[in-house]
Protein backbone atom coordinates (compact mmCIF):
# COMPACT_ATOMS: atom_id res chain seq x y z
CA UNK A 1 0.00 0.00 0.00
CA UNK A 2 1.04 3.34 -1.04
CA UNK A 3 2.26 5.92 1.89
CA UNK A 4 0.82 9.25 1.92
CA UNK A 5 2.67 10.48 4.42
CA UNK A 6 0.25 9.77 7.17
CA UNK A 7 2.70 9.23 9.89
CA UNK A 8 4.54 13.02 9.25
CA UNK A 9 1.41 14.75 8.41
CA UNK A 10 0.00 13.55 11.87
CA UNK A 11 2.85 15.01 13.87
CA UNK A 12 2.91 18.02 11.79
CA UNK A 13 -0.81 18.50 12.98
CA UNK A 14 0.31 18.08 16.38
CA UNK A 15 3.08 20.75 16.13
CA UNK A 16 0.07 23.44 14.14
CA UNK A 17 -2.26 22.19 16.79
CA UNK A 18 0.66 23.38 19.81
CA UNK A 19 1.48 26.25 17.74
CA UNK A 20 -1.93 28.18 16.83
CA UNK A 21 -3.05 27.45 20.91
CA UNK A 22 0.21 28.89 21.87
CA UNK A 23 -0.32 31.73 19.50
CA UNK A 24 -3.82 32.72 19.71
CA UNK A 25 -4.44 36.00 21.50
CA UNK A 26 -6.57 35.02 24.67
CA UNK A 27 -9.22 38.35 23.51
CA UNK A 28 -9.78 36.21 20.03
CA UNK A 29 -11.65 33.42 22.27
CA UNK A 30 -14.36 35.37 22.54
CA UNK A 31 -16.59 35.73 19.85
CA UNK A 32 -17.79 39.31 20.69
CA UNK A 33 -13.65 40.64 20.85
CA UNK A 34 -13.67 43.93 19.77
CA UNK A 35 -11.16 44.55 16.78
CA UNK A 36 -10.33 46.93 14.10
CA UNK A 37 -12.38 45.91 11.66
CA UNK A 38 -9.93 46.73 9.07
CA UNK A 39 -6.88 44.92 10.46
CA UNK A 40 -7.75 41.69 8.38
CA UNK A 41 -7.26 43.27 5.55
CA UNK A 42 -3.45 44.45 5.98
CA UNK A 43 -2.33 47.33 4.31
CA UNK A 44 -1.86 50.18 7.57
CA UNK A 45 0.88 50.74 9.77
CA UNK A 46 -0.06 48.48 12.65
CA UNK A 47 3.92 48.58 14.55
CA UNK A 48 2.97 48.68 17.99
CA UNK A 49 -0.42 47.91 17.45
CA UNK A 50 -2.08 45.72 20.75
CA UNK A 51 -5.25 44.66 18.61
CA UNK A 52 -5.51 41.51 19.20
CA UNK A 53 -6.21 40.61 15.49
CA UNK A 54 -2.87 42.36 14.27
CA UNK A 55 -1.09 40.46 16.66
CA UNK A 56 -2.42 37.53 15.56
CA UNK A 57 -1.57 38.41 11.73
CA UNK A 58 1.73 39.31 12.80
CA UNK A 59 2.25 35.89 14.37
CA UNK A 60 1.15 33.93 11.64
CA UNK A 61 2.92 36.41 9.14
CA UNK A 62 6.22 35.36 11.08
CA UNK A 63 5.26 31.71 10.92
CA UNK A 64 4.71 32.16 7.01
CA UNK A 65 1.60 30.92 7.18
CA UNK A 66 -0.72 33.98 6.19
CA UNK A 67 0.44 32.05 2.53
CA UNK A 68 1.49 28.54 3.74
CA UNK A 69 2.23 26.73 0.14
CA UNK A 70 4.18 29.97 -0.54
CA UNK A 71 8.32 29.95 -0.53
CA UNK A 72 10.26 30.72 2.45
CA UNK A 73 12.23 33.16 0.45
CA UNK A 74 8.90 35.43 -0.18
CA UNK A 75 8.01 35.63 3.73
CA UNK A 76 5.53 32.17 2.52
CA UNK A 77 5.42 28.91 5.03
CA UNK A 78 6.81 26.48 2.30
CA UNK A 79 4.67 24.22 3.39
CA UNK A 80 3.16 21.01 0.69
CA UNK A 81 -0.34 21.55 -0.31
CA UNK A 82 -0.92 18.55 2.31
CA UNK A 83 0.53 20.43 5.07
CA UNK A 84 -1.59 23.90 4.11
CA UNK A 85 -4.24 21.53 3.90
CA UNK A 86 -3.52 20.12 7.47
CA UNK A 87 -3.30 23.94 8.44
CA UNK A 88 -6.19 24.95 7.28
CA UNK A 89 -8.25 22.05 8.89
CA UNK A 90 -7.01 23.17 12.21
CA UNK A 91 -7.87 26.42 11.97
CA UNK A 92 -10.93 25.56 11.01
CA UNK A 93 -11.40 23.18 13.98
CA UNK A 94 -10.19 25.15 16.38
CA UNK A 95 -12.16 27.85 15.43
CA UNK A 96 -8.87 30.06 14.74
CA UNK A 97 -10.33 33.61 12.67
CA UNK A 98 -8.78 34.18 9.57
CA UNK A 99 -5.26 36.30 9.98
CA UNK A 100 -4.98 38.00 6.98
CA UNK A 101 -7.76 38.32 3.97
CA UNK A 102 -6.16 40.44 0.99
CA UNK A 103 -6.48 40.40 -2.66
CA UNK A 104 -2.69 40.22 -2.70
CA UNK A 105 -2.90 37.12 -1.42
CA UNK A 106 -5.81 35.53 -3.65
CA UNK A 107 -4.83 37.17 -6.56
CA UNK A 108 -1.51 39.86 -6.77
CA UNK A 109 0.56 37.42 -5.11
CA UNK A 110 0.25 34.22 -7.74
CA UNK A 111 0.71 36.52 -10.80
CA UNK A 112 4.04 37.56 -9.24
CA UNK A 113 5.03 34.34 -8.53
CA UNK A 114 4.18 33.16 -12.09
CA UNK A 115 6.06 35.95 -13.76
CA UNK A 116 7.51 38.30 -11.99
CA UNK A 117 11.32 38.88 -12.02
CA UNK A 118 13.18 38.09 -8.66
CA UNK A 119 13.56 42.00 -8.05
CA UNK A 120 9.89 42.44 -8.09
CA UNK A 121 9.06 39.50 -6.15
CA UNK A 122 11.28 40.30 -3.67
CA UNK A 123 9.95 44.00 -3.34
CA UNK A 124 6.35 42.82 -3.00
CA UNK A 125 5.85 39.29 -2.08
CA UNK A 126 7.05 39.81 1.66
CA UNK A 127 4.93 42.63 2.29
CA UNK A 128 1.61 40.78 1.03
CA UNK A 129 2.30 37.82 3.00
CA UNK A 130 2.86 40.04 6.72
CA UNK A 131 -0.40 42.31 5.60
CA UNK A 132 1.91 45.62 5.52
CA UNK A 133 0.54 46.28 1.89
CA UNK A 134 -3.09 46.41 0.62
CA UNK A 135 -3.71 45.86 -3.08
CA UNK A 136 -7.42 46.58 -5.25
CA UNK A 137 -8.23 46.14 -8.07
CA UNK A 138 -10.44 48.76 -9.81
CA UNK A 139 -13.32 47.93 -12.05
CA UNK A 140 -14.74 50.83 -14.86
CA UNK A 141 -17.64 52.29 -13.46
CA UNK A 142 -20.45 51.34 -16.49
CA UNK A 143 -23.06 54.08 -15.23
CA UNK A 144 -21.88 57.04 -18.19
CA UNK A 145 -22.38 54.11 -20.64
CA UNK A 146 -26.05 53.55 -19.58
CA UNK A 147 -26.81 56.74 -19.00
CA UNK A 148 -25.21 58.75 -21.96
CA UNK A 149 -27.69 59.15 -24.83
CA UNK A 150 -26.99 56.71 -27.66
CA UNK A 151 -24.19 54.88 -25.79
CA UNK A 152 -26.14 51.49 -24.77
CA UNK A 153 -24.09 48.07 -24.37
CA UNK A 154 -24.88 45.74 -26.79
CA UNK A 155 -24.29 41.89 -28.53
CA UNK A 156 -25.65 40.45 -31.57
CA UNK A 157 -25.61 36.76 -32.82
CA UNK A 158 -24.29 36.10 -36.19
CA UNK A 159 -24.82 33.07 -37.99
CA UNK A 160 -22.03 31.54 -39.46
CA UNK A 161 -22.05 29.20 -42.27
CA UNK A 162 -19.23 26.30 -42.90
Amino acid sequence: MADFGGAELDAFRTEVRAWLDANYPAELRDPKAKTDPEAIWGGRPFAGSSDPQIVWMRRVAEKGWTVPTWPKEYGGGGLSPQQARVLAEEMAAGRYRQPLASFGVWMLGPVLLEYANEEQKREHLPKIVGGDIRWCQGYPNRAPARTSPGCRPSARTRATTG
